[in-house]
């Protein structure tokens, strides 16, 4: 059996620092600042990502049921990446067969025109409406919805869209909202005449004129966490009239294994072949059954063997215990976990005494607390913990765990208080926190760990610690 480190080669972006924190837009998308090449190499499709290209050009040869698509997910959960995809994808045909299931479905379709707008653009001076006419070349056509801002009707919004095929999306649009609340227009305001200029033209993709005509928007209620209440109270009514002709898509399953198959396809350029997979699965179960055996954990050694097989390289406790946390307010979901897991396995691949060498899976336990960065990423999920952390898991050596794995000189109980961390990073009303001792074993067992003397280790640490 192959450790990491002969079997899994990750991308050099991983170990970017740039790379790491750079965070694409729908204005990349319009400036030309994404390369649809490289976009595409660490792109994975999910299913709701094909539901959304087959519903988008449906509409572009003008047989789509709806014109308005709405990705339903919260903060970092796919939505704006669902966006660029299908961007690049309607302004470079070439991709398409590469990327698209039913590709040959939509050969006809040539290059589509794309619009886009994000609510970071706040101070757009002509608003939304303004914005999507200057770019479609038609900035006279509103003319006279500018000065003073007004709201283009259904016709209008007719008059402005009709003709070719065409992709317009929308994204994080209630900041913008919130920021125009206060721009007094009239005896109104900016918000409420954007809500009324987005209502008829969402009433307008209803129209046989623009059945070749794609909007794709966020959703209003996940994608500003800070601005949630006010948004839900203040825009209810857009809100409604979104849901009452959308679409509805989830990006990313949330109960699937397309996590899986997005950290892979994201952080590594090459992984094994299924025999290989196979080996690594079965040394876990063989270790899983051998603790089995001695009492120390009631997990199925055959769950953990097909779970391995999905999940590799990663180990399949992650999906279960990243889902804990992922509703964490000011988590980014999918974002965050990419981000997360591209600093562990940069960890892990670091230096000429890498860790992956000794390693088979990729666990959550995988990480080095006394890295500031590290710290700080997992810290920020869920802040009340770090003086925990600092007392019972990781202080440069002056930890409880560290100094009881410096007694028995393994690294066991460390890899215990980190696990236990992670089961305990929900920050949500109800959450299910830590994780029985049958659990902790049957997430600790890999081939040639030696986990006879684990609970005479961990009743000193329980004694001692705090979390």
């Amino acid at each position: 059996m192959r450790a990491l480190y002969e079997l899994c080669k990750p991308r050099q972006s991983v170990f970017d620092e740039k790379k790491r924190e750079d965070v694409l837009n729908l204005s990349d998308l319009i400036e030309g600042k994404i390369d649809p090449a490289a976009f595409f190499e660490e792109n994975y499709l999910t299913s709701g990502m094909d539901i959304l290209f087959n519903a988008a050009f449906k509409r572009f040869i003008g047989q789509g049921a709806t014109g308005l698509i709405k990705l339903t997910q919260a903060m970092g959960g796919g939505k704006t990446h669902n966006m660029l995809a299908l961007g690049l994808l309607a302004a470079h045909p070439e991709y398409r067969d590469k990327i698209m299931k039913d590709a040959s479905t939509y050969k006809n379709v040539g290059k589509v025109k794309v619009v886009a707008f994000t609510g970071r653009e706040s101070d757009a001076p002509l608003g939304i409406w303004g914005s999507i006419a200057d770019q479609l070349g038609k900035k006279d056509v509103f003319a006279q919805y500018y000065s003073p801002l007004a709201a283009p009707g259904e016709t209008a919004w007719i008059n402005l869209l009709s003709g070719e095929p065409l992709l317009i999306l929308i994204d994080e649009l209630p900041p913008y909202l919130e920021n125009a609340k206060s721009k007094t227009i009239g005896n109104s305001d900016l918000s409420s005449v954007t809500t009324t200029a987005l209502s008829n033209l969402f009433s307008a993709l209803g129209k046989s004129q623009l059945s070749n005509v794609c909007l794709v928007i966020s959703d209003l209620k996940a994608a500003y966490e800070s601005g949630s209440e006010l948004i839900r109270s203040s825009f209810k009514n857009l809100e409604n009239e979104v849901n009452r002709s959308s679409l509805n898509i989830e990006p990313v399953g949330s109960s699937s294994d397309e996590v899986y198959h997005i950290l892979r396809k994201r952080l590594f350029e090459t992984i094994p072949d299924a025999g290989a997979i196979n080996q690594v699965a079965i040394g876990y179960r063989e270790a899983v059954s051998q603790a089995k055996q001695m009492g120390f954990t009631n997990v199925q050694p055959e769950h953990i063997y097909t779970g391995i097989k999905d999940s590799y390289p990663f180990h399949p406790s992650i999906r279960d215990l990243y889902a804990r946390f992922k509703e964490n307010p000011g988590f980014q979901q999918t974002r965050g976990l990419i981000r997360l897991m591209r600093q562990i396995v940069a960890g892990l691949y670091d230096g000429e005494a890498t860790k992956a060498k000794q390693k088979y899976l990729i666990n959550v336990f995988d990480f080095d607390l006394n890295d500031r960065n590290m710290l700080t990423t997992v810290t920020q999920i869920k802040g009340s913990l770090s003086n925990a952390i600092a007392h019972d898991i990781a202080a440069n050596g002056k930890a409880i765990a560290e100094e009881i794995d410096a007694q028995y000189q393994q690294n066991l109980v460390s890899d215990v208080a980190k696990l236990i961390l992670v089961a305990s990073l929900a920050d949500v009303p109800h959450a299910l926190l830590g994780l029985t001792l049958q659990e902790i074993i049957a997430d600790l067992c890999e081939p040639e760990r030696d986990i006879a003397g684990l609970k005479r280790a961990l009743d000193e640490f329980q004694m001692r610690a705090c979390i």
